[in-house]
């Protein structure tokens, strides 16, 4: 799985959550046959952070 691929999963689950997103549930929304290579969804989070800020959106990480 390439990483474009992951980096737009992981987004459009982060847009379409009602809640924070576990890093464990990200990791669950590849199946277990063909899951995420280590760091990937990491990865994909560092880069939505950085196309968010300017999009007028903040990615913020929270504690609980």
């Amino acid at each position: 799985m390439d990483q474009a691929l992951i980096n737009r999963i992981v987004e459009a689950a982060l847009l379409a959550a009602n809640q924070p997103l576990t890093l464990a549930q990200l990791h669950g929304l590849f199946p277990e046959e063909q899951p995420a290579p280590p760091g990937s969804v990491e990865q994909a989070l560092e880069q939505s952070r950085g196309a968010c800020a300017g999009r007028g959106g903040e990615l913020v990480g929270v504690a609980s």
